[in-house]
């Protein structure tokens, strides 16, 4: 008798963790991950992926400086927020804020050869590219992300 309650206990048990764990997996399946940013990580993936010719011309204390310069002009456009922030009021009148990739390479660019040793602005150009494929990758800008079903998430 005291098996048949060991095995009905278990049973119960591990019947309201299916229940629990299933419908905590069907909430979250509509919501989406924010994209945060790791600078380490983002120049780490950058360093693997230059040209052989850049590479030998930039340590990778220079590929952050070049991401650090990349996010001055995102901050300045309000596309930078600390970690769980929305980004703030919209810069224009569809509600959206943008960053003209023209102008954060030329201000890459600029910051590169204005050092005291300046940088070879191929390079920095390249890395201002791969990190911008980087950006697209990570989710963090590109087209508007959604569920993978097509259904609209809930705010």
């Amino acid at each position: 008798m005291t098996w048949l309650f060991l095995a009905l206990g278990l049973f119960l048990v591990v019947a309201i963790a299916l229940v629990a764990v299933g419908s905590a997996v069907k909430r979250l399946s509509g919501t989406l991950r924010p994209a945060v940013l790791e600078v380490d990580d983002a120049a780490d993936w950058i360093a693997e992926r230059l040209p052989a010719e850049a590479a030998g011309q930039l340590s990778l204390d220079d590929v952050i400086s070049v991401v650090g310069w990349y996010l001055e002009i995102f901050e300045e456009a309000g596309l930078v927020t600390e970690h769980g922030q929305e980004l703030g009021d919209a810069a224009n009148g569809e509600g959206k804020r943008a960053a003209e990739l023209d102008v954060v390479l030329e201000h890459v660019v600029t910051r590169g050869v204005q050092r005291t040793e300046p940088l070879d602005s191929g390079s920095v150009a390249m890395v201002a590219e791969l990190f911008g494929i980087y950006l697209a990758e990570v989710g963090a800008f590109g087209v508007q992300a959604g569920p993978a079903d097509g259904s609209r998430i809930r705010d």
